[in-house]
């Protein structure tokens, strides 16, 4: 379980607190959509919940420890999908293994097909031992959320934080990537970190981050009679 309580965040300028009074509870299995405009603080908040910030007051814990205290270790529990995955270059298996350097092949092959990629790398010159080029420019930018959820599910961490995953991306590959990660991480705690309501209906909670601070939050259902809501998905679809 993640709790954040009465957290506060300000960087070290301090002319400002980023985040400001956030009160979170996240069950074991919960998926949670956290949007918000660009600087609204709602990556800083995914940051927070990894441990890669120290609050400047309040706290975020995972099962009662705090997140800043697992060092290195919490990539055991937590693990990060970002806006832009990095693929070295190096093959694809060393690619995906970085999630279990002591996966099998067929281990490999299963969390490949998971993600629907298995017909695309058996279709390469050398297969999994194909040479990925520097910055992963052989793959398309959904082919490669594909790969960098491959690792995660490699890893097996309970958690998992979606750090804005469609930005740049076409709709329709957009929407297949939302689906996966969706399908595939349905067993997963799932904190998605977005800037528009694509997909949202999918999730069980929906919290919305103004100036750092909770301006809404609840299940889409719940949310889709409130007028706050009924506006901000006619902006976002384009109305």
């Amino acid at each position: 379980e993640l709790q954040v309580k009465d957290l506060v965040y300000a960087y070290a300028d301090g002319h400002h607190n980023v985040l400001n009074g956030i009160n979170l509870k996240i069950s074991p299995g919960e998926k949670l959509a956290i949007l918000g405009r660009s600087g609204s603080g709602k990556s800083t908040l995914a940051s927070l919940l990894r441990g890669d910030l120290t609050p400047t007051a309040g706290s975020v814990t995972l099962n009662a420890v705090k997140t800043t205290e697992f060092g290195d270790d919490i990539a055991k529990y937590i693990g990060v999908i970002h806006q832009t995955p990095y693929l070295f270059n190096t093959t694809v298996v060393n690619n995906i293994r970085i999630g279990n350097e002591d996966a099998s092949d067929e281990e490999v092959w299963d969390v490949l097909e998971r993600v629907g990629l298995k017909k695309l790398i058996k279709k390469l010159p050398q297969g999994l031992e194909t040479m990925v080029d520097e910055a992963g420019l052989r793959f398309s930018g959904g082919e490669r959320h594909r790969l960098a959820l491959a690792r995660i599910l490699l890893k097996d961490a309970p958690i998992i934080i979606l750090d804005e995953p469609t930005v740049g991306l076409d709709p329709i590959t957009e929407r297949a990537l939302v689906k996966t990660f969706m399908d595939v991480l349905q067993d997963k705690t799932l904190i998605w970190i977005t800037h528009h309501l694509q997909g949202v209906e999918h999730v069980d909670q929906i919290v919305f981050i103004e100036e750092g601070q909770i301006e809404l939050q609840g299940a889409p259902k719940q949310l889709a009679d409130n007028k706050r809501y009924q506006k901000l998905k006619q902006v976002d679809e384009g109305y």
